[in-house]
């Protein structure tokens, strides 16, 4: 388990600030966030190599501040390996190995074991990855931490990779921090989600929370929701006539049918409560497109508007919208963005669920 309170620590001019949050015994966290945030700080200040000044920090239910590297049971991976230059391939791997059919066993797994006879100067960056997740392994941490340690792998191996270390991690109990630009991965691998900006923690929670809850209109668009709109909210009445017969009425108590205006736009919402001024943010993926107006439906929220834009990328499609003035992006599969034959030019219709509407 890694728990930190009020954790801060200080490296030049940067700062990390009263930084909580926690990564229950063997789950796996992940923390996201813009360059320079302080995300390598962060790991280098639970593994002890960067001081702790303020806050409190336990790992596995033992506080940790103040103890030495070498006595808090971590293993490290930085981006660039770090291999011991002077020693063979093998040599890093048993570096302080618990047992060397442990150290053949991960290696083997992680894929580095064939390059064991290997000096480190000829490994390829990605190699070097392997070799390094491997050493850290093989010394059988209770926690492992990673910063970034699937960069410098082809998109076939990063998988593969990834998925192993997933396997081992579950297999052995490991609790896992894990720093990552990429938001898929995060999603893959994570139970915990750590969204960090500033040396400060914006958000903490389940991976799908932190993505379909956005705390803020900055972490939404961090995070890449295309839809983020600005507008005033107000709470209809229980009994408003739109959501008598449809599925949000029963959203839970205490929830309310939410009027959110934005421009010339009506956005219908159902939340606990509404902040205004304040924010929509709907995800691409939860609008629906069509070439002819639809039916009546439990989508609370149609609109015409006029294709603008269509990029597709591999298996997927996003097209967006002019809606009177107010950009909306929809995404979808090619196939299905190919049999509505959309064209830039053509009108559309989009449609989405009030339930998908996310305000903050």
């Amino acid at each position: 388990m890694i728990e930190a309170r009020g954790l801060t620590a200080r490296v030049g001019s940067f700062r990390l600030h009263d930084v909580t949050f926690t990564v229950p015994k063997a789950a796996y966290g992940v923390v996201i966030g813009p360059a320079g945030s302080g995300k390598t700080t962060l790991l280098e200040t639970i593994a002890g190599i960067t001081p702790q000044t303020g806050g409190s920090l336990s790992l596995d239910g033992r506080p940790a501040t103040g103890l030495p590297p070498e006595l808090r049971g971590l293993g490290l991976v930085y981006q660039h390996g770090y291999l011991f230059p002077h020693l063979s391939v093998e040599a890093n791997i048993a570096y302080g190995a618990s047992d060397a059919t442990v150290a053949r066993e991960v290696a083997t797994r992680m894929g580095a074991w064939d390059l064991r006879g290997r000096a480190v100067e000829s490994l390829s960056g990605g190699e070097r990855q392997l070799v390094a997740l491997a050493r850290a392994l093989a010394r059988q941490p209770s926690i492992l931490l990673l910063d970034e340690p699937f960069s410098a792998l082809d998109p076939r191996r990063r998988e593969s990779t990834r998925r192993e270390l997933r396997r081992v991690h579950r297999e052995w109990g490991l609790t896992v921090l894990q720093v990552t630009h990429d938001f898929t991965e995060a999603g893959l691998l994570g139970d915990v989600a750590i969204l960090l900006d500033s040396g400060r923690v914006l958000q903490s929670g389940r991976p799908e929370e932190v993505f379909r809850k956005p705390a803020s209109s900055y972490v939404a668009e961090f995070l890449g929701a295309e839809n983020v709109f600005a507008g005033t909210a107000s709470v209809l009445s229980d009994d408003f006539p739109d959501w008598a017969l449809g599925s949000e009425s029963s959203a839970g108590a205490g929830h309310h049918a939410i009027e959110f205006r934005t421009g010339p736009l009506t956005i219908y919402a159902v939340a606990s409560a509404a902040e205004t001024p304040g924010y929509a943010v709907i995800r691409a993926e939860e609008v629906q497109l069509s070439l002819e107006p639809q039916p009546a439906t439990s989508a609370r929220n149609h609109f015409r508007g006029r294709i603008t834009e269509i990029s597709t990328l591999g298996a997927l499609t996003r097209v967006s919208l002019d809606v009177d003035g107010t950009p909306l992006v929809a995404a979808l599969t090619t196939r299905s963005a190919q049999e509505l034959a959309l064209a830039v030019g053509g009108e559309a219709y989009a449609s989405f669920k009030a339930m998908a509407v996310h305000l903050c």
